[in-house]
């Protein structure tokens, strides 16, 4: 070995492969490959980089929102990070002792940040440029005709909120049973409906599954509002508030 090559310390190659993944890894091991006359190996170390990558970030896709938003965000770094360190020493960490015991040159950890951060914009875009290509068309109209079904129906049911204080009790139960159940039943079909629709997004599902808890609360609300006036009693009223604190809820969580 020249003593005049320049190399990057498995330090260095942790550095980049933290910010950068083990595309990054892969890179600075080729360079320290070439470096030390094995392009082979260096080929075969850049390969594996990708591979390992694309099964990393696409293993992490494959993960529920709800799981990921409980891993800490320098976790899977971290130990990506320390699986490449060990693979690292294993493969030239004599190689680089050496070169240090004979004051060998070392590429700063600096450089090694900079090739980190310019392989994660690559894997950003290529993540981005995958999801962009990969949504595929829906049909919206669909949808929004649909929801203005829904929107019609809950303007109509809502009308029993004026004829509670204005109609006789007769008209009023008549009005929850024929008129206002029915809308918010056919709303949640409607809205389950939409979730029939192909390639609809993600965020429109959730939405749908929100929309539903709604219209069914709306429709418990409104049998025990019935059960009351055919009873003439208040005895239901703090069920009343609790399905109205959870109807809050949900419309706040719609709102989001």
């Amino acid at each position: 070995m020249e003593e005049n090559k320049t190399l990057y310390s498995q330090n260095a190659i942790a550095v980049a492969t933290f910010f950068g993944g083990p595309f990054a890894a892969g890179i600075l091991i080729r360079k320290n490959c070439i470096a030390l006359g094995n392009e082979r190996q260096g080929f075969n170390a850049l390969v594996i980089g990708i591979i390992a990558t694309f099964l990393l970030f696409g293993g992490i896709l494959m993960i529920p929102e709800s799981a990921m938003e409980k891993v800490p965000n320098a976790l899977i770094p971290t130990i990506y990070t320390a699986i490449i360190y060990v693979i690292v020493d294993k493969l030239q960490g004599k190689e680089l002792k050496a070169h240090k015991a004979g004051n060998g040159l070392f590429y700063s950890n600096w450089r090694a940040t900079g090739v980190g951060a310019v392989c994660c914009l690559i894997l950003v875009a290529v993540i981005l440029g995958g999801l962009w290509l990969g949504t595929k068309d829906w049909d919206s109209d669909r949808y929004n005709a649909k929801m203005e079904r829904f929107e019609l129906n809950e303007s109509l049911a809502i009308r029993l909120y004026d004829m509670i204080e204005e109609k006789p009790v007769k008209e009023v139960v008549e009005f929850i049973e024929e008129t206002g159940i029915p809308k918010w039943k056919e709303n949640i079909d409607l809205v389950k409906e939409t979730n029939e629709i192909p390639d609809i997004p993600s965020e429109y599902v959730k939405s749908n599954k929100l929309l539903i808890e709604y219209c069914q609360l709306r429709v418990r609300i409104y049998e025990m509002i019935a059960k009351s006036l055919n009873e003439d009693t208040d005895a239901y009223s703090e069920e009343l508030d609790k399905l109205g604190i959870e109807l809050e809820k949900v419309m706040e969580q719609l709102k989001e």
